[in-house]
This record gives C-alpha cells, sequence and structure tokens, in this order.
C-alpha cells in the first residue's frame, strides 16, 4: 500500500499527488509510532493509514478546524485536531497496556 491508496480513497486529483504523498508519509510515521513493537494485522495498519491519511488531507480545506460540506442545511462541521482519532479505536485492542 502506498499514497496512490490514499489518493484514490480521498479522491483527490492528481495535482494533488505530491500533497498526497506527504500526507501519506506523515499518516504512516504517526500510525507506527503510536504502534511501536506491538503486532498489528496488515490490513488493520493498512485502514489506519488510510484513515490518518484523510484526515490530513482534508485539514487543508478545514480552516481554523471548520469544514463546510455539501448538505441541506450548511451546517459546519469542526475537524478533528488528533489525526489518530480515527485510527484509535482499530489499534487500540492490539496495544499491550503498560505497567505503571
Amino acid at each position: 500500500m502506498d499514497y496512490t491508496n490514499l489518493q484514490e480513497y480521498v479522491g483527490a486529483p492528481e495535482s494533488d499527488a505530491a500533497y498526497v504523498e506527504e500526507c501519506w508519509d506523515e499518516a504512516t510515521a504517526l500510525v507506527n509510532v503510536f504502534v511501536g513493537d506491538e503486532t498489528v494485522p496488515v490490513a488493520i495498519l493498512d485502514r489506519a493509514f488510510l484513515e490518518v491519511g484523510s484526515e490530513l488531507y482534508h485539514r487543508r480545506q478545514a480552516p481554523n478546524g471548520i469544514a463546510q460540506f455539501a448538505s441541506m442545511d450548511g451546517s459546519p462541521v469542526r475537524v478533528a485536531r488528533d489525526p489518530m482519532l480515527g485510527a484509535y479505536p482499530l489499534l487500540q485492542r492490539f496495544m499491550v497496556p503498560g505497567l505503571a
């Protein structure tokens, strides 16, 4: 899996390829740091990369953390401040809790 999968997932045009690649690199770095040495199935990691990459890609369209989507009521939506928010539920079950 690579940035082209993210590009397809978010529906980004070819003109955004360089930006999508940056988002992909950041997403994989964030997920890999969170996972550390834990064993996570490849399919779950791939989905986490896509979720985080999507959050990062769409932030560009959300100035000040507010996104305006085409909806009937035109309500603004606040984007997550933590791009990992969508990945935590996917990865959490594979993390070994630390000892305090």
